[in-house]
């Protein structure tokens, strides 16, 4: 067939008269144009003797192999053997069975046969590729090469009838269909070196830009990995996030990836191509399926929608043109496996997020460009139009991540491995009833959302306290057979829960809060927008879209000896029910929550008692009572880490956490000195801390306590004091909390006031040292001035003088 000619060719550029039966491995130096690839070719002979003794070892169980980066041709004049049954067992592979013979670690393989004799064809398709089929499983590129093409023209000049080239090409094309990891069969000459760089080159591009990550061949459709990275690229490039992509978007896409620009015209051509494809499927949707169903249009207000976008990429591997689609994922991070890497700047505190080297308590924070991504997500995912994000909604947006579930869900625990704590997931939680006086919950403002989605229809309590959302969704768990992962069954999310569920991850990790988001599709600072696309208005993290409501952030640790009294603390700031006897706390749990107060405005007119309605984004980590069982390493790991939590502060004067909650029983001398135990070895004075008092009856408390002594001796608020039986109907600890964080005269740090006015005095000190020493500098030159003066006159008059 020309095989050992054609490598000939291929490597001296000229057809060679005389050459060996079969020759030895050629190696190629790096090729500058594809990836500085090293490329070595090796001819074989009797081919199908080693891969018929693989397939033989396979049922034997013989195991070898090393690794090597080989191309090798094979042709099909071996002789012809009976077809084998047997092949690999899915958990074996074929390279351990074939490293001891000629195909050891081979990347592609070229089959090439005579063009000028059909019978070569048929043993293609009758016995190599079924051959490979067996022992690789489609895993690796078969290029097809069909040589002497020059012999078959002559043979069809000679024949009154085409019929023979109109059946030659039926044949490859139903090759192709049959065997799909054929990448490509092209026609070449050794003798009149017709394409024969082509075929080698076509072998290599296969290798280098694999078509298996990306496409289905059985399924013939994107793979789950492709689509996602290419779903997210889309988002990425959704600058207005409309879900389409518009001129300016595609040209920002084309820039970031291959540099020059595109024309108008080149985006018109587009986007008819992609119009004449949408015809062509609708047609056959309505032939298969019936009118009634019809797949998402690729072109939607003259701009290309998300379908398209995968359209677009479906095509360019239909046309064997991988480089383009690789090119892209390539340059955005993505590797081999489609796995997207972060970027260190992102990562760079993600190995410590409380190192105190880079510590920085701003990173605890969503800026503005955070929150204009997240509020842009949420509007342009929300399906109801009710401002809300259903479970479809969530899973939508997850889409693009491995397990489509949010980061607060049961994928928390893989993904927060190693952080100071993790998301509560609570299970058979129960909202209150609606007569709770003062409270209005979460599944009482969507059935006024369901009525009225106008947003003055939601009346605030007379209270002024409104709880709009449970600390977390409860989930249900359910197998599936490709992925084991949980589906939400939670009520829909309001904007303000959906940012405070972000706020609390942000909490958690930043690191891996911004992670979490690039693969979202947030890319920061990589400059994407182009000049022609109008930006879009910053978001004030302070205030929400949709009613203008002010907003404030209130993040405490809780603290205690009594788990359950500590959950009802917690249960009681989230307006939830929820039995806490059986809980056992192992490690910190981060739970959050949104509520509407009414607060007073700051208005300098004292006469006028204006209030704002205020949404307050309470986020609480509770710490689990085994202080006094840790270790001494582990009691100083966790001093240090409250250090970072509580007592560093950026230059704003923000915490990460705004205030330590010391919870006691007040009926329990233990408790009580369980909390001061906590408070000597675990705060310092500059950390702020209130005391919560809990017990089932709190009428008959004596009306001063030792506790309440302590607060007195320390210029500390007194302890405000629950009942844990009706906890739930009480709204004093959140406005406890609100003045701590909001009021600047509240004592939450140690003897403050005395610690300030101490302060001021040192200034004041200070500042009248500084006067009496500048005053003492003064006199001091002046005295030497007139010193000077006084004796540079009596110099100059001695002078004068006609007796000197």
């Amino acid at each position: 067939v020309g095989k050992s000619s054609l490598i000939s060719t291929f490597v001296s550029r000229h057809f060679p008269h005389q050459i060996p039966k079969l020759l030895t491995k050629v190696h190629l130096p790096p090729d500058p144009i594809l990836s500085d690839c090293t490329t070595t070719i090796v001819d074989t002979h009797d081919g199908d003797t080693a891969l018929q003794n693989a397939l033989s070892l396979s049922l034997s169980g013989d195991e070898a192999g090393e690794s090597s980066s080989v191309n090798a041709p094979v042709s099909s004049e071996s002789p012809l053997s009976s077809s084998p049954s047997s092949s690999f067992d899915d958990k074996q592979s074929a390279e351990s069975f074939l490293a001891a013979t000629v195909f050891r670690n081979v990347d592609a393989m070229v089959l090439v046969y005579d063009m000028s004799r059909e019978e070569s064809f048929n043993r293609l398709e009758e016995y190599w590729l079924p051959l490979i089929e067996r022992c690789y499983r489609g895993n690796i590129p078969v290029i097809i090469a069909g040589n002497k093409v020059d012999l078959f023209e002559q043979q069809q000049q000679q024949l009154p009838s085409q019929s023979t080239a109109a059946r030659s090409r039926q044949q490859i094309i139903s090759l192709l269909q049959r065997f799909k990891f054929v990448r490509q069969c092209i026609k070449c000459s050794a003798k009149n070196v017709l394409h024969v760089d082509d075929v080698f080159t076509k072998a290599k591009v296969a290798v280098i830009y694999p078509i298996k990550p990306l496409y289905d061949l059985v399924g013939g459709r994107l793979t789950p990995a492709c689509s996602r990275a290419f779903t997210r690229i889309f988002r990425m490039f959704d600058l207005d996030r409309d879900g389409l992509l518009g001129d300016d978007e595609v040209m920002a896409f084309q820039t970031k990836i291959w540099g020059p620009n595109l024309i108008e015209s080149d985006v018109v051509e587009w986007k008819n191509a992609l119009s004449r494809h949408d015809s062509i499927i609708h047609r056959r949707e309505e032939v298969s399926v019936g009118s009634g169903s019809r797949s998402e249009d690729v072109i939607v207000n003259d701009k290309i929608s998300l379908t398209g976008f995968l359209t677009i990429i479906d095509i360019f591997i239909s046309q064997n043109r991988l480089e383009v689609p690789w090119t892209a994922l390539w340059t955005l991070g993505y590797d081999d496996e489609l796995n997207l890497h972060i970027p260190e700047s992102i990562l760079l505190t993600g190995r410590n997020d409380l190192d105190s080297s880079n510590f920085d308590p701003s990173a605890w924070r969503l800026n503005a460009s955070e929150v204009d991504f997240l509020s842009s997500i949420f509007d342009q995912f929300q399906s109801d139009g009710e401002g809300m994000l259903s479970a479809e909604d969530l899973h939508r947006i997850f889409s693009v991540c491995s397990t489509p579930l949010p980061p607060w869900s049961v994928r928390s625990k893989k993904l927060l491995d190693g952080c100071f704590s993790l998301p509560r997931i609570d299970e058979d939680v129960t909202p209150p009833s609606s007569h709770v006086a003062g409270v209005t919950f979460d599944h009482d403002i969507e059935e006024q959302i369901s009525e009225d989605p106008s947003p003055t229809s939601l009346s605030v309590s007379p209270s002024g306290v409104t709880i709009t959302s449970s600390p977390l969704p409860s989930i249900d768990v359910s197998k599936s057979t490709e992925l084991d992962f949980t589906v939400p069954t939670n009520k829909p999310l309001t904007y303000l829960s959906w940012l405070n569920h972000w706020h609390m991850f942000c909490t958690i990790s930043p690191s891996r809060f911004r992670a979490e988001l690039f693969c979202l599709g947030h890319v920061g600072d990589m400059h994407l927008r182009p000049k022609s696309l109008n930006a879009a208005p910053s978001l004030s993290p302070s205030i929400s879209p949709d009613d203008g409501t002010q907003t404030i952030f209130i993040r405490a640790l809780v603290l205690g000896s009594n788990d359950h009294a500590k959950r009802s603390i917690i249960n009681n700031l989230h307006g939830i029910h929820q039995d806490c006897s059986a809980l056992n706390l192992t490690q910190p749990e981060t739970s959050c929550s949104v509520a509407k107060v009414m607060l007073p405005n700051n208005n300098r007119n004292k006469s006028v008692q204006d209030e704002t309605e205020t949404a307050i984004h309470l986020i609480v980590t509770e710490i689990p009572s085994s202080y006094s069982t840790l270790s001494v390493s582990e009691k100083r790991s966790l001093k240090k880490n409250f250090s970072a939590l509580l007592g560093k502060q950026n230059a704003a004067g923000e915490r990460v956490y705004d205030v330590a909650v010391l919870v006691f029983d007040t009926g329990d001398e233990n408790s009580w000195k369980y909390a001061k135990d906590i408070e000597s070895n675990l705060l310092t004075e500059n950390m702020p801390r209130i005391f919560v008092g809990t017990g089932e009856n709190q009428h008959n408390v004596p009306s001063v306590c030792e506790h309440q002594t302590h607060c007195r001796s320390m210029d500390l608020e007194e302890p405000i004091t629950l009942s844990l039986d009706e906890s739930i109907e009480d709204s004093s600890l959140l406005r406890h909390l609100v003045r701590c964080t909001q009021d600047e005269s509240f004592r939450s740090i140690p003897h403050r006031e005395r610690n300030r006015r101490l302060a001021a005095f040192k200034r004041k000190c200070m500042w009248f040292t500084s006067v009496v020493s500048v005053g003492l500098v003064v006199v001091f030159v002046f005295k030497e001035t007139k010193k000077v003066e006084r004796s540079s006159w009596r110099h100059y008059f001695h002078r004068l003088l006609p007796f000197n």
